[in-house]
C-alpha cells in the first residue's frame, strides 16, 4: 500500500510539474510575440516621425499645408509612441514575472523531486526490511520442521 502512495506522489509531482513548466511556456511565447509587435510598431512610428520632422514632403504632405496640421501630426506621433513605450514596458515587467514564476515553480519541482527520492529511499530500505523479514521467517519455519 506504501508503494501505491510514493507512486501515486510521484505521479502528482511529475504531473503537477509538466502542467506549470508548460503555462510557463505559453505565457511566454505570448509575452514576446507581444513585445515583438510593440517593437515593431515603435520603429515604424519613429520612421514616421523622424519622415514628419525632415521634411513635408517625405512625410507625403503638401508644401502648402498649414504648419499647425503638421504639429498636430507630430504630437498625435508623440502620444502614440509613449503609448507604445509604455505598452513596451508593461510588457516586460510581465516577462519579468513570468521569469520569475517560473523559477518559482522550478524550484518547487527541485523540492518535490528530493523529496520523491527521499521517499524511494524509504521504500526500498523498507523492502529490504521486508525481504530481510521474510527471509527470517522462511529460516525460523525451516528450524520448526
Amino acid at each position: 500500500m506504501t508503494k501505491l502512495k510514493v507512486i501515486f506522489v510521484c505521479m502528482v509531482v511529475f504531473v503537477f510539474s509538466l502542467v506549470l513548466t508548460g503555462c510557463y511556456n505559453v505565457e511566454r511565447a505570448r509575452l514576446e510575440a507581444e513585445l515583438e509587435q510593440t517593437e515593431r510598431e515603435r520603429d515604424d512610428l519613429r520612421t514616421r516621425l523622424n519622415a514628419v520632422k525632415q521634411s513635408p514632403e517625405q512625410a507625403g504632405e503638401d508644401v502648402g499645408a498649414p504648419p499647425g496640421q503638421l504639429q498636430q501630426q507630430v504630437d498625435e506621433f508623440i502620444k502614440i509612441r509613449d503609448a507604445l513605450q509604455q505598452r513596451e514596458d508593461e510588457l516586460t515587467k510581465l516577462r519579468q514575472v513570468a521569469l520569475t514564476e517560473a523559477q518559482m515553480a522550478q524550484t518547487l519541482m527541485d523540492t518535490f523531486a528530493a523529496r520523491l527520492q527521499a521517499e524511494m529511499e524509504k521504500v526500498n530500505e523498507l523492502q529490504n526490511e521486508l525481504q530481510r523479514a521474510q527471509q527470517a521467517i522462511t529460516g525460523l519455519q525451516k528450524k520448526l520442521e
